[in-house]
């Protein structure tokens, strides 16, 4: 049999209809011990019947299931999908967001695409990412790497990257790679080496590619974004050709250029280029000083004439071919290095999966230091709880990360003061912000391990949804490896789906007043998601 825990807030009355709308799901009172929570939890709050209101109440549902996706699963994904909306994760994420290192991390954050876990053992694991980071006072540097994902797409299209891309990719390249060797000298300093095992794991398989890296290095100058000429053979010699061509051709017409100069068909020498050949200029005068020069441009006066000596022409058109010939190479060794990086796309792709992996573990780091967050634990799918407590649902003074936000400091604020800051315990005491916001009142959530019905009572803006709400973000923010904004160590249960329906979809903020819904919303809906 499939065990339910209900939260309501309603009366007796509310109850009663309530039940009659489950399709015959039978409920007991809230106090009864003998009753096992099981793997799903929802929570639905109305106006307590002793209070006459003006305004209509709120009706809200937050279900947390367990069980294992059905033939509803469509549905379920959809509601899941609505929750974290309702549940305002996204703006949770965004708050991630500003924590992040790299591109991918920001854009990740800001668009709700963390990872959440979708079994136990994989929450398990982000959360022992989470604790590894936090454990490493100084951030690691992410600097160079950039998200190439488009550079491998093109690649893999057969199109030809420019230099610019090839060494976007080869700084990605050593810039992971210098991310395990930080965290290798990391933990090569700690005491216990298997203290940041979890973040060493998530690169210790993967292909930093250093060949590719290295082909790249030795044919490209990314300083000057040149190919260079140890980059082939016949690129060597084409270009030395080219110059030992260019000296003589510049030797020539400095010297024709000195000669029409002494004869006065010029105001000074000069040596120029027009239409991609070198050529001189002369008055239009004296333009028989160049007997057979061709002329191939004209001052906009008219004046002077630009030509090509009749000695200079065989070593133009050599430098024209040295030139084209040059371009081909370079493309040709260009286009090698883009085949090369199309023939690499998984391993890179893999690669930056791995670095936005870490990345996100030291955001989600530097936000549990941010809001004094706490390492939470989770029961099992089995419900199986500690037995050094007797709630199942056991969490001490939470506040909603949203509300909290505005006492704490801004997190670039936060990260100039962290380095002036000699203990942890320094940092705590900085992080709020005198005279700011006053700090939202925490929340001690208790569900007793056998409980399985909790009425909760309470006037209008009194904070029930708020709480309701921070229960199930905690749920989702537990699943992402995130730490707690609560004390202690808070316990709740993992659950495969974190379903809501807040019927007045109210923000939460400090300056939101919550509107009210007219009427209650049919909790079959999320019922038959099971």
């Amino acid at each position: 049999m499939k065990a339910e825990v209900y939260i309501m807030n309603c009366s007796p009355k509310d109850v009663s209809k309530f039940h009659e709308r489950l399709d015959g799901k039978e409920f007991k009172s809230c106090d009864c011990p003998s009753m096992k929570l099981g793997h799903s939890l929802l929570i639905s709050n109305t106006s307590p019947p002793h209070r006459i209101l003006s305004r209509h109440t709120t009706t809200s549902y937050v279900v947390l299931s367990a069980e294992p996706l059905t033939e509803r699963v469509k549905l379920a994904e959809s509601l899941q999908a609505e929750t974290l909306k309702i549940l305002e994760w996204p703006a949770v994420c965004r708050q991630l967001s500003a924590f992040t290192s790299t591109s991918m991390g920001l854009r990740a954050a800001q668009s709700a695409s963390i990872p959440l876990g979708q079994s136990p053992s994989e929450s398990r694991r982000l959360l022992a990412q989470t604790s590894a980071a936090v454990a490493i006072s100084q951030p690691l540097d992410f600097s160079g790497i950039e998200d190439v994902s488009r550079i491998i797409e093109v690649s893999l299209a057969g199109e030809m990257l420019s230099i610019g891309e090839l060494c976007s990719v080869r700084r990605t390249l050593r810039s992971a790679r210098s991310l395990i060797e930080q965290l290798e000298e990391i933990s090569s300093r700690s005491n216990s080496s298997d203290r940041y095992s979890a973040l060493l794991e998530i690169l210790q398989n993967c292909d930093f590619l250093m060949e590719l890296e290295q082909k790249i290095e030795f044919c490209l100058d990314c300083n000057f974004s040149v190919v260079l000429d140890r980059a082939s053979e016949d690129l060597e010699i084409i270009r030395a050709e080219r110059k030992t061509n260019m000296e003589n051709l510049e030797a020539m017409l400095k010297q024709v250029s000195a000669k029409i100069f002494q004869a006065g068909g010029v105001d000074r020498p000069l040596v120029t280029k027009r239409r991609s050949r070198m050529c001189v200029a002369i008055r239009t005068t004296h333009r028989s000083l160049l007997p057979n020069g061709v002329v191939l441009d004209s001052s906009s006066s008219g004046a002077t004439y630009f030509m090509e000596p009749r000695e200079a022409i065989d070593m133009n058109n050599l430098e024209v071919r040295l030139s084209n010939s040059e371009k081909v190479e370079e493309q040709a060794i260009l286009s090698f290095l883009s085949a090369e990086i199309a023939k690499s796309s998984r391993q890179i792709k893999h690669l930056l999966d791995r670095v936005l992996e870490v990345d996100l573990a030291f955001a989600r780091a530097a936000h549990a230091r941010w809001m004094n967050g706490v390492y939470p634990n989770f029961s099992s799918a089995s419900c199986e709880y500690s037995e050094h407590s007797s709630f199942a649902v056991d969490v001490n003074s939470i506040q909603h990360p949203l509300l909290l936000e505005s006492s704490l400091r801004k997190p670039f604020d936060l990260s100039t003061s962290r380095s002036s800051c000699s203990s942890e315990a320094d940092i705590r005491e900085s992080d709020t912000v005198p005279g700011a916001f006053i700090s939202p009142v925490p929340v001690d959530i208790k569900i007793g391990d056998g409980v399985r019905v909790v009425v909760i009572s309470g006037p209008n803006t009194g904070g029930k949804t708020a709480s309701m709400k921070t229960l199930g973000l905690a749920s989702i923010m537990l699943k992402a490896g995130m730490y707690l904004p609560a004390q202690k160590h808070p316990q709740v249960p993992w659950f495969d789906l974190v379903l809501a329906d807040i019927g007045d979809h109210q923000v939460i903020d400090f300056v939101t007043t919550p509107s009210f819904a007219v009427s209650l919303l049919d909790p079959n809906m999320v019922l038959n998601t099971y």
